[in-house]
């Protein structure tokens, strides 16, 4: 046997095994849940990542086989009710994920570096986060095209006029905390991995590492707070408490990743500083992908906490008859405040971000010297709108803290979410327009 066939051998061997072993990581990981979803459906923890990571190493042809094999697996499971979904929702939406990182590694590539996690480790990360996402997008979609069709009869008694917009809002809920979970599993799976060659993007990683784990602290803890105490008329103290939570993370936050990526966590901040030149469009993107990412992760971890813990969300509806929660409010956003007025909502959202993000800019900016107590004075400056805004909308000033408590509390928060991602860009724009025009003027006289 020559020493061609021989290493044609090997490989096959390698490939056949290294599947089965997918397959089966991915398979137990699919019957383990996180969290049930509130609109039904369960996370699962990074059950498709066995399945990416496999699709990297070997390329698009065995990345299918081993999505389809899945695809299989959950049908044999007894988890797709209709045909449409077997083809659609998971044949279509796994395959999608086999492939997810296939085009960062060059198959010449594939051949010299041995062993799946190798060569995951040799690609790099952004491309595989970046497959790993539209993927999912190809999922969310054909998961949506099914849905049309299996959740017509749910869409009324969910509240919804459209079974489009029910399956839209139902499948991108859980698909976006699926992800959330994945992208945190494969950026720490990748710095743990040792390797030969530094991959230069890893520092960008590390940059949005750090904005995922400041958001997700930002919700947690600042929708979390909210949520115990109560942000209405009747617990007044709630608002001091809830303002002073969320002001207190960021200055925690500042102190620590600060260090790494500047401590935005707020696509909002991020947009003013790509405004004043002070970031790349690439790392904007990252930073805001992964600010979404953490929110959404911090909205899920809290209300599982409370759900098993049998606390009250006092942002949301109690049923003391079935004693459990008839709404989940999560500490999101809304226009109860403001009689459910958009104008209203738009213009103190937009004049809240201003103020915010015009503190940052000033603190933030290089030609003054502020000492070491920026972080502090831009956690008071969130302090301040908190104080005023959480009585009018809640107090978003930050699209990603809207997001994340948006998708889980669905209804009135998620079809309003688009006040709360529009106002504070606008916002945070005009502040960096402002500011850069008065500064300048500062620098010539």
């Amino acid at each position: 046997m020559s020493k061609q066939s021989l290493n044609s051998n090997r490989e096959n061997i390698l490939r056949l095994s290294t599947g089965g072993v997918c397959l089966a990581l991915a398979f137990v990981l699919s019957q383990l849940k996180l969290f049930e979803m509130p609109m039904g459906g369960s996370v699962t923890p990074a059950s498709t990542l066995p399945i990416i990571i496999y699709g990297v190493a070997f390329g698009p042809v065995w990345g299918f086989v081993v999505a389809f094999i899945f695809s299989l697996l959950q049908l044999i499971g007894g988890w797709l009710v209709t045909p449409f979904q077997v083809f659609l929702d998971y044949t279509l939406g796994y395959t999608a994920l086999g492939f997810a990182g296939f085009a960062a590694l060059k198959a010449d590539k594939r051949i010299k570096i041995p062993g799946a996690l190798n060569r995951y480790r040799s690609t790099s990360i952004l491309k595989i986060l970046i497959c790993s996402v539209v993927a999912y997008l190809v999922r969310w979609l054909g998961s949506v095209a099914s849905g049309v069709i299996f959740y017509a009869e749910y869409a009324a008694d969910a509240g919804y006029d459209s079974a489009l917009v029910y399956s839209m809002v139902y499948n991108g809920a859980f698909l976006l905390a699926d992800l959330a979970i994945l992208a945190v599993v494969l950026v720490v799976l990748y710095m743990v991995i040792p390797s030969k060659t530094e991959d230069t993007s890893i520092n960008y990683v590390k940059k949005f590492t750090a904005e995922f784990i400041g958001t997700f602290v930002l919700v947690l803890v600042g929708c979390g707070t909210a949520m115990t105490v109560g942000c209405d008329s009747v617990n007044g103290g709630g608002y001091i408490l809830t303002a002073f939570a969320f002001g207190l993370v960021i200055v925690a936050m500042a102190y620590s990743i600060g260090n790494i990526s500047g401590c935005h966590i707020n696509p909002a901040v991020s947009l003013a500083m790509l405004i004043n030149k002070k970031m790349t469009v690439k790392e904007f993107w990252g930073y805001v992908v992964f600010q979404t990412l953490g929110a959404i992760s911090g909205a899920g971890l809290l209300q599982y906490l409370f759900k098993t813990s049998g606390k009250i969300d006092l942002t949301g509806v109690y049923d003391a008859e079935k004693q459990k929660m008839a709404t989940w409010g999560l500490g999101a956003n809304g226009l109860a405040g403001v009689n459910g007025s958009i104008a209203a909502g738009i213009i103190i959202e937009v004049v809240l971000t201003f103020i915010f993000v015009l503190a940052i800019l000033g603190v933030t900016d290089d030609k003054f010297k502020h000492g070491s107590f920026g972080g502090l004075v831009i956690g008071l400056a969130l302090v301040l709108v908190h104080i005023l805004g959480i009585g009018f909308t809640g107090t978003s000033v930050n699209p990603a803290r809207s997001i994340g408590p948006a998708l889980f509390a669905g209804g009135a928060a998620l079809s309003n979410l688009w006040i709360f991602i529009v106002a504070p860009l606008a916002g945070a724009a005009i502040a960096a327009v402002v500011y850069k025009a008065l500064s300048s003027n500062k620098e010539e006289k």
